[in-house]
């Protein structure tokens, strides 16, 4: 897990570094090859480590959101660009902030998604990703309080969760590890065929949709895209999921495990970097 944790906050960084040249029509594809699955992944992963612990959710999500929402509203009103005065508070999270604000209503839901057995929890996945869809009719479902990211990616949360529970139990721990080996080179075919499929359909039409989509930051009547985007959108996170959770090393990889094991500073801190570099650029 923190080899594609690593993976995925490098993905992070280079993402946002690719904003500064989003008009070259080559990086603009490979951006949003990225966004397609980069959050989609990194939120699954949440999800598998997740736990219901009030105290560290204060002191993991809670304070780090208050702390660094603050921070980033004052390093661009008095830094960065004092005319542009972004408004202060906390019920709109600034930029990179709405993964925080996310993560503490996911994490306070793990009591919830954690009911009952097998069949309820098939329940509870499918009316998230029924939920995620009809999110994107509700107008006031946007940025406030992360709402429209908080729904649209609540079922990559839930299914990461779910494995996790899979993963503690050691007799079906033991079978699914069994079954992997025993059809190993088929499994890997199959995911590394849809996975190109995916990515091949992605840069065939990828004049054809605009990356504002794969935000998942606001209704469709803002953001122009229709419910079949979103779900090709899950689809495809669903694919990349899959194929790299195969692909990643099961091993410690030196520096790449151990930055992995620091996604959080990483992800808190770059953002700071990103805004001095846009702004030197003139897009902030």
């Amino acid at each position: 897990m923190d080899n594609i944790k690593a993976f995925l906050i490098i993905l992070v960084v280079v993402g946002h570094l690719l904003e500064l040249f989003l008009k070259n029509g080559n990086v603009k594809t490979v951006y949003k090859l990225i966004y397609s699955f980069h959050m989609p992944l990194f939120i699954f992963i949440s999800g598998y480590f997740a736990r219901f612990k009030p105290k560290k959710i204060i002191s993991g999500l809670v304070v780090p959101y208050a702390v660094f929402q603050t921070m980033y509203i004052l390093y661009v009103n008095y830094i960065i660009d004092p005319v542009k005065d972004v408004a202060f508070g906390y019920t709109r999270p600034y930029w990179i902030m709405w993964y925080m604000m996310a993560m503490i209503v996911w994490s306070l839901s793990v009591p919830l998604i954690s009911l009952g057995n097998r069949v309820v929890h098939g329940l509870i996945l499918a009316t998230s990703i029924v939920v995620s869809v009809a999110a994107g009719y509700i107008k006031f479902f946007g940025q406030n309080f992360s709402l429209s990211r908080i729904f649209v990616y609540f079922p990559f949360f839930i299914m990461g969760h779910y494995f996790s529970e899979l993963m503690k139990n050691e007799e079906k721990r033991t079978e699914l590890i069994d079954f992997y080996h025993a059809h190993k080179k088929v499994i890997t075919m199959i995911s590394a065929v849809l996975f190109g499929a995916a990515v091949g359909a992605m840069i065939e039409y990828t004049d054809k949709y605009s990356y504002v989509w794969l935000y998942e930051c606001a209704p469709y009547a803002v953001s122009h895209e229709l419910p079949v985007h979103r779900l090709a959108h899950f689809v495809v996170a669903l694919i990349c999921i899959m194929y790299i959770y195969l692909l990643t090393p099961n091993i410690k990889c030196g520096v790449l495990s151990k930055l992995g094991s620091k996604t959080k500073n990483v992800y808190l801190f770059h953002g700071f970097v990103i805004l001095a570099l846009k702004h030197m650029a003139g897009l902030v």
